[in-house]
């Protein structure tokens, strides 16, 4: 029997394999969804594009063009084909989560249609599952990773971090003027190493905070769907979770952009050259 699911942080096993839950099927279809939906849509490519095409080419033009603003035109190529994924695949999985049943339609125990004791959804939003988040940041760093040490080289990055600027230098001054100089070189030198650890405290706290983000706000937005809709009776609910869900849909779309310019950012933060280095 189908009843209306109490929400859990927790991804359901199928078929009893750990390596396979109702939020990694949900993330396979959609995944099939857009591979499919850019197939037909460029399926006969025409010169003045319509329909689908143009849809299609207006989205990746725009995402091109606005995250080449950030990263910068040397580093676009590079990176476009993964940012705009991540772009594409989030909000369309965060949308796909807020289908009538996704997440909130399953098996369990209980009195009857509308009982709350559930204890295995059906399918699962896809990014309500922190194992989802988690590994779409590990892709992230492993390339964010090999982009940085491709454009600056390990010493460069790590120059990035921890070398000091602004030396003040010792040519035609004063021997205590020299000393003076000396001192302040090895304050400035000091507060550039503090300042680089505070930095790669800052590296390491990303891999934390970017996929708790997107998760902690699609989670949170399927668990006030489904309290919304549980105040009243059936009409009474509709009219309730109506506002919520027009919310919910600008914060799908929200959530997927904010987590693409944040790895857009992270990418120009390691990847930029000093003003005066050869690109």
């Amino acid at each position: 029997m189908v009843f209306i699911a109490s929400i859990s942080p927790k991804a359901t096993e199928l078929f009893g394999c750990p390596f396979l839950t109702n939020s990694m099927l949900f993330a396979l279809v959609v995944a099939l969804v857009i591979i499919l939906f850019v197939q037909v849509s460029l399926r006969r490519v025409r010169l003045v594009p319509s329909g689908l095409q143009n849809f299609c080419e207006w989205l990746f033009e725009s995402l091109y063009t606005m995250l080449e603003g950030v990263v910068g035109h040397h580093m676009i190529r590079r990176t476009f084909p993964l940012l705009c994924t991540f772009f594409v695949f989030i909000a369309t999985a965060n949308l796909s989560g807020l289908l009538p049943g996704v997440g909130t339609l399953g098996w369990g125990h209980g009195h009857g249609l509308f009982s709350v004791e559930v204890h295995d959804p059906v399918v699962r939003p896809a990014n309500a599952d922190l194992n989802m988040t988690l590994a779409m940041t590990a892709v992230f760093f492993f390339f964010w990773i090999y982009w940085t040490l491709r454009e600056v080289g390990p010493i460069g990055f790590l120059k990035h971090l921890f070398a000091p600027k602004g030396l003040m230098g010792f040519k035609g001054k004063p021997v205590w003027l020299k000393a003076l100089t000396l001192l302040l070189n090895i304050f400035l030198i000091l507060i550039f190493l503090l300042v680089g650890g505070i930095e790669v405290i800052s590296i390491a706290s990303r891999a934390i905070t970017l996929p708790l983000r997107l998760y902690g706000n699609i989670f949170a937005g399927e668990n006030l769907l489904h309290a919304m809709g549980s105040m009243g009776g059936f009409m009474l609910n509709i009219v309730i979770s109506v506002p919520f869900y027009i919310m919910e849909i600008l914060v799908s779309v929200l959530q997927a952009l904010v987590f693409t310019l944040l790895c857009a950012v992270y990418i120009q933060l390691s990847t930029a050259h000093e003003e005066g280095d050869s690109h």
